[in-house]
């Protein structure tokens, strides 16, 4: 649009300083051109500007998923189903290999082994569903209502109440083949650890695919299933290039532990934006945009409060003291829950908007009668449908299309 504006001002205001005030129309020849052949062009480069709008955002949706896949690996390291298994591995590939050059050729495998599983999931679910089903999927108020239920089950169990694990004859089966030398062995090493990992991996991965599914994207899985693979991989090749770096590891213990639980609270809340998807798309009017930012204010407390050990779950360790990276943790998430406390009255909450209700749903608005709103309808008339669509604040839109035009034919006419 500013490009386009831009040619605009460029093309009319030298022309305007330039034409006197009466115009000397002596020798100028008008085009003979039919309107339609002057649109079709127009049409023309709009389609391909909108086809091309359409391809970077597409661009832009698999980069976040990729990134979104790459951070969800990084902290996949760090559950205590994994972190303690990084330098046993690594230091199996350094002993059975001998030299370092082998060391590193086995690790890089392992890790290339890691990423070729973790994305042929994603491709099997890509064949399985197809862009047109995600898409639906991504708008479906009864699928969303499953995401929904899904990452309250998998916050449930990040937060201790129970641990999502696979059959354990198939742990046993991939651990006995990988007994085995050469590729094979190496594969199904990657196999146990996919495995064995799942019950912490498990949640993050559901969460990187459903995110992966309501974007639309038909590689949206596979490139989320890579950059989250791409993390989970990395550190064993440069573990095996540098065993020294082994050394600088912290220690296993209970802060790992305490990882999974914040994940649980995030998940938790992440969870809030699919059931406001369902209620949006029913108009329920029961999960507004107050009872959103109550309930995360909530939960984000509860998580500040955690971390300052005033919270505890059965299954944590016992904190004499809270350590410093804690304290800033706490003090970041606790400044979050201060910051949410004006929306309750309407305030816009911009950093965060795109995840809260439409501000039309909420009830209690101090800011709507102050003279802040953009805009003020004069047209108070009720128009159709009212009754099954929100009107933004401040606006007294037109839902049927013919009314909507009949009403411009009027006002064009005055």
């Amino acid at each position: 649009m500013r490009k386009f504006l831009f040619v605009f001002i460029l093309l009319i205001v030298p022309a305007f300083w330039a034409v006197p005030q009466k115009p000397d129309t002596a020798g100028v020849t008008f085009s003979t051109d039919t309107p339609a052949a002057v649109v079709k062009p127009v049409v023309k480069k709009i389609t391909s500007a909108a086809i091309v709008s359409a391809d970077h955002a597409q661009k832009q949706s698999l980069w976040a998923i990729f990134l979104a896949g790459l951070v969800g690996g990084f902290v996949a390291l760090l559950m205590p189903c994994i972190f303690p298994m990084l330098p046993l591995t690594v230091s199996f590939f350094t002993k059975s290999a001998g030299k370092k050059s082998g060391a590193v050729g086995k690790a890089s495998l392992y890790g290339f082994f890691i990423i070729a599983i973790y994305v042929i999931l994603g491709l099997i679910i890509t064949v399985i569903f197809g862009a047109d089903a995600l898409n639906s999927l991504s708008t479906n108020g009864v699928f969303n209502f499953f995401f929904f239920l899904l990452l309250v089950v998998f916050a449930a169990s990040f937060l201790g109440a129970f641990e999502i694990t696979l059959p354990s004859s198939w742990v046993n089966k991939m651990d006995s083949n990988s007994d085995k030398g050469g590729l094979a062995g190496m594969f199904f090493m990657a196999a146990t650890l996919a495995l064995v990992s799942f019950s912490c991996t498990g949640p993050i991965i559901g969460t990187l695919l459903v995110q992966a599914a309501t974007t639309g994207a038909l590689l949206g899985p596979a490139i989320g299933m890579f950059g989250f693979a791409l993390a989970l991989a990395i550190p064993f090749t440069v573990f095996a290039l540098f065993p020294s770096l082994l050394h600088a590891l912290p220690k296993s213990g209970g802060w790992l532990n305490s990882v999974k639980v914040v994940l649980g609270f995030l998940e938790l809340a992440l969870s809030l934006k699919f059931l406001s998807n369902v209620d949006l798309a029913y108009h329920w009017h029961l999960f507004d945009r107050e009872i959103f930012l109550v309930l995360w204010i909530i939960i984000t407390t509860l998580g500040g409060f955690y971390l300052l050990g005033k919270l505890k779950f059965s299954h944590d360790s016992e904190m004499n003291f809270v350590s410093v990276p804690r304290l800033f943790l706490a003090i970041i998430v606790l400044a979050f829950a201060l910051y949410l406390m004006p929306g309750l009255w309407g305030a816009p909450l911009k950093s965060v908007s795109a995840f809260l209700p439409p501000m039309a749903t909420q009830d209690f608005d101090l800011s709507a009668n102050t003279g802040q709103s953009a805009f003020v309808s004069t047209d108070t008339t009720p128009h159709k449908y009212t009754n099954l669509f929100d009107k933004p604040k401040g606006f007294n839109p037109y839902f049927d299309y013919d009314e909507g035009l009949a009403y411009a034919k009027r006002c064009t006419n005055r």
